[in-house]
């Protein structure tokens, strides 16, 4: 579909806002292998038809030259590199805003892989987290000996240990004032209005 080829974020995990799944579980049941991303998902405390709105919007405006296509350095991991990116939204509220921290260009893995799967993947998110603040991007994730290093941290977290990591190149951002620095990582914020970044 062409809202993908254009980057745009249509994607979020799979919830109805019933307290049950789309796959008749209990939100608490849910794991990264028993859901999986598709359309029409609440984000935010916005509803799919919100969700869609924006999304329309975005792509006729990219469409008729106004916006931009998504486009590099990835706003999560910082990867300067000619990555994939596309878009995500973290408000659908009118009147639409077209401008970081609300719009963002982030890379694939760090999109779908990482930022919609911290609501079920709690340690594996911090330890993304930590291994973007020691100067690692998404891509690094690659290398056998890099990803056991963070595999190893998301163990420590989940024992309640704390271990550091090697650092990899300098971080720029200051840390706790990264616009994903405070998500957050409830399942009930996907429809949760007070979620919502402006009332």
């Amino acid at each position: 579909m062409q809202l993908i080829a254009l980057g745009v974020d249509n994607f979020s995990s799979a919830i109805n806002c019933t307290g049950k799944s789309d796959h008749g579980m209990d939100s608490s049941m849910r794991t990264e292998k028993n859901i999986e991303p598709r359309r029409g998902s609440w984000y935010n405390g916005y509803s799919p038809a919100e969700r869609d709105k924006k999304s329309r919007e975005l792509k006729r405006l990219i469409a008729k030259g106004v916006l931009l296509p998504a486009s590099g350095p990835c706003a999560l991991c910082g990867d300067p590199d000619n990555v994939p990116v596309e878009y995500h939204d973290e408000d659908y509220g009118e009147p639409f805003s077209w401008e970081a921290p609300v719009l963002l260009c982030l890379c694939r893995n760090c999109h779908r892989d990482k930022l919609h799967k911290r609501f079920w993947r709690h340690s594996a998110w911090f330890a993304f987290i930590a291994h973007i603040r020691r100067g690692g991007y998404a891509r690094d994730l690659k290398n056998r000996s890099i990803k056991n290093e963070v595999k190893a941290y998301q163990v420590a977290l989940e024992r309640g240990e704390l271990i550091t990591l090697k650092k990899l190149r300098p971080y720029k951002r200051k840390i706790g004032e990264e616009w994903f620095a405070n998500l957050r990582m409830d399942a009930e914020s996907l429809c949760d209005p007070s979620a919502r970044p402006r009332p």
